[in-house]
């Protein structure tokens, strides 16, 4: 693999070049379970913005972030929103801790009492101005106009019933994170994402700090411009029975720069129970996101199917 393949979203929207388009994605789904999404749709401007009001926030001081920690959110579970400070998360046991810092949010609503739902504390505009307004005008454009005719496209490569998608991703549950990783030292432990699929979204650095699994090594995956990083999770491959890769991969950020990436984990509505199209896969959403993250946050396990990579 010298280059992960290249899905443009607007062509698997298009009547007339769909079915080809989906044919590669299939490909890309089988063989590699990572591909860059092309023509998105997502004004460059509104992830400069992003990422830019990500980057203050990072440089406010320690004592200043931690208001926004995980011990002040009023969600289930606390670890899924706010701030976690460097070596708070662990991606894989033997590396332990990562040195990244991050924050976490998710679709706000107030109301809603569920797992992984609920409101996040963020800071205002006079604190980390633009933070929060950024982040959730990405929020909007990524779940309203990315993931549906993403998802929609990988619902009908597994064969699911007219509507499948729709009705278990009417809401999806979404766990959005803005990452810091140190220049020369930040890093992600090898692991899978649990979810449906993962978008990422990242700053155009020549260092090339993703690395996918891929033939038996670590492959780079440079950040090509005009492009998110899509990778497809757990729950994607037991629903496709094993013929999508949920691929392994980690971060190893050695730039002279800091590295700010904003990666989208989609998931089904909590409260979904589903099965694989030949009836060999059934699980719980909310079963499978909680059990991840007392294996990240709790036991120190690691994230997806970590224990399983040496």
């Amino acid at each position: 693999m010298t280059t992960l393949p290249q899905i443009s979203l607007a062509k698997l929207a298009a009547d007339a070049t769909r079915h080809e388009e989906r044919e590669r994605l299939r490909l890309a789904c089988e063989e590699y379970g990572f591909f860059y999404l092309v023509e998105h749709g997502i004004p460059k401007e509104q992830i400069a913005e992003a990422i830019q009001a990500s980057r203050r926030f990072f440089a406010l001081p320690q004592s200043t972030k931690e208001r926004y920690g995980h011990a002040v959110q009023n969600v289930y579970p606390a670890t899924a929103r706010g701030y976690s400070p460097l070596h708070g998360e662990v991606l894989h046991p033997e590396a332990g801790p990562d040195p990244k810092e991050m924050f976490d949010l998710g679709i706000e609503n107030e109301g809603d009492r569920r797992p992984f739902a609920g409101c996040t504390r963020l800071p205002d505009d006079a604190v980390a101005p633009g933070f929060a307004r950024s982040l959730l005008a990405l929020q909007a454009t990524v779940v309203n106009e990315v993931v549906p005719q993403l998802g929609m496209a990988l619902a009908d490569l597994l064969e699911m019933e007219e509507g499948w998608f729709r009705r278990h991703f009417t809401p999806p549950t979404v766990l959005q994170r803005v990452i810091r990783y140190p220049s020369t030292g930040g890093t992600a432990g090898k692991h899978t994402d649990n979810g449906f699929f993962t978008l990422l979204l990242q700053e155009e650095l020549p260092t090339r700090s993703l690395q996918v699994w891929f033939g038996g090594r670590w492959v780079p995956a440079p950040s090509l411009p005009d492009s998110l990083v899509v990778n497809l999770g757990d729950m994607l491959q037991a629903l496709s029975d094993d013929r999508f890769k949920s691929t392994p991969h980690q971060v190893v950020h050695t730039g002279p720069a800091e590295r700010i990436s904003l990666p989208f984990f989609i998931y089904p509505d909590i409260d979904a129970r589903l099965t694989s199209r030949q009836r060999k896969q059934t699980f719980s959403v909310a079963e499978v996101m909680l059990r991840n993250f007392d294996s990240i946050w709790e036991t120190g396990n690691g994230a997806g199917r970590a224990r399983e990579l040496q």
